[in-house]
């Protein structure tokens, strides 16, 4: 008889983490980016450097960075309230995100 076949092992499941927006008030063009939890992801090239709100999905708390692969200065934000407003360190300056 054939040998059994090893089921593949599951890879994390990209979950939606983070949903931002180019303007403040969460409005504008919107991203909800996908990810593994603590997994780093740089912005697509349409949203770097122009995202000027943001919230967490619920049970998550998500920091965007001003360089990508989440380096540099990072700002943090939850689900609830959200960040309507970044700083303006970092308005329109985010380049990658983690969600935790």
């Amino acid at each position: 008889a054939p040998a059994p076949v090893a089921e593949p092992a599951e890879a994390a499941a990209a979950v939606a983490l983070i949903d931002l927006w180019q303007d403040y008030g969460f409005l504008g063009l919107k991203l909800t980016g996908s990810s593994s939890p603590g997994t780093c992801v740089n912005l697509p090239y349409n949203f770097n450097d122009i995202v000027s709100s943001g919230k967490a999905k619920p049970g998550y708390r998500c920091t965007t960075w001003v360089y990508a692969n989440c380096q540099g200065t990072g700002f943090s934000f939850n689900a609830s309230p959200g960040a309507s407003s970044f700083p303006s360190w970092i308005n329109d300056k985010s380049s990658s995100w983690k969600c935790v």
